[in-house]
């Protein structure tokens, strides 16, 4: 148990990724339903979901034997795989996340923290006028709760940590509806924070199974 495991294997980040893409693929109809911003298109939870799509398809490439290549082929699949607004910023803030993680000699809370810092800073980089109440919002606070839990324990365990993750992502999401008059209006939560809630969700339900 990860109680009192504080390290995870690269290869578990495979699962990691298989799993967000199960799971976008339920809602993103859902997703598309309330994306009106920037512009109410419908195809934000679409756009994530063929973005996933593009990052299992390298992952798959992976097997057990191969573990420590997985961060490479997350990077290389958000690479190429990037679709739309939000398929674009989650796939730069994954690439920052998986870059960091690549050199680190333990996949720790406090090193996934650092890797957290990088991918919001790729995130909001990514864009040219970047707007809170979006995705990068919760990236933001998801990151800040963090650094936040490192300061107060180093060596937090993992089912503690990202619990406590998924609880900010979504309080943060439920206030995006308050950030911007667009939502505020259509009385919704910003699409694409609700699809990376969903994943930093499915990253919860894989990491609690170790």
């Amino acid at each position: 148990m990860l109680g009192k495991v504080h390290s995870l294997k690269p290869i578990l980040f495979k699962d990691m990724m298989i799993e967000s893409h199960e799971q976008i693929a339920k809602e993103k109809e859902n997703i598309n339903a309330i994306n009106v911003f920037p512009i109410p298109d419908g195809d934000t939870g679409s756009n994530i979901y063929y973005t996933l799509r593009a990052i299992v398809d390298e992952v798959n490439l992976i097997d057990e034997g191969n573990g420590e290549k997985i961060f490479q082929a997350i990077s290389k699949g958000s690479f190429i795989g990037a679709k739309g607004n939000s398929g674009v910023i989650y796939s730069q803030f994954l690439i920052g996340v998986v870059d960091y993680l690549d050199t680190a000699k333990e996949v720790t809370p406090a090193t996934f923290t650092e890797a957290l810092k990088d991918g919001t800073e790729f995130a909001y980089e990514s864009v040219l006028n970047p707007t809170e109440g979006t995705i990068l919002t919760v990236m933001k606070e998801v990151t800040e709760k963090a650094v936040e839990l490192i300061s107060q324990n180093p060596e937090i365990n993992w089912i503690d940590f990202i619990n406590n993750l998924v609880e900010t992502s979504w309080d943060c999401l439920r206030r995006t509806k308050e950030m911007l008059d667009v939502l505020k209006e259509a009385n919704v939560v910003d699409a694409g924070a609700k699809g990376f809630v969903h994943i930093l969700e499915s990253w919860r339900d894989i990491i609690v199974k170790e």
